[in-house]
């Protein structure tokens, strides 16, 4: 198998083991998540954050008051977002909430020294 470059938080990675670790992920919706650390999408390239480049994990949910032709809605979107030095510094976003909390707890899982959840 071709070795697959990933962006990760110093500049490019890429190695068999982590496209190996790519492709055996497990994918909730718009993120996979590894046993070397969590894989997703920014613009053209597919980003790497291997545990130890974050130190926690949480869901932000943003919610979107729409006005239609008809009345009102409500939308919400879920955002994973990743802490380092105590500052976030990346998130991904979807609609699924199910698939986010999914994630959010098999990092929880693979990473038992990862922070979860929010902290003023």
């Amino acid at each position: 198998m071709a070795e697959k470059r990933f962006a990760g938080v110093s500049g490019s990675v890429e190695s068999a083991e982590l496209s190996a670790d790519y492709a055996a992920a497990e994918k909730f919706d718009s993120v996979r998540v590894g046993r070397l650390g969590v894989f997703f999408r920014e613009g053209f390239r597919t980003r790497f954050l291997s545990y130890s480049d974050f130190e926690r994990v949480f869901i932000r949910i943003n919610e979107v008051n729409g006005k239609l032709c008809c009345g009102k809605a409500v939308f919400q979107y879920f955002r994973l977002v990743f802490v380092r030095n105590g500052k976030e510094y990346a998130d991904v976003m979807s609609e699924n909430e199910k698939a986010m909390d999914e994630a959010l707890a098999r990092i929880a899982e693979l990473s038992p020294s990862t922070l979860i959840g929010f902290v003023k």
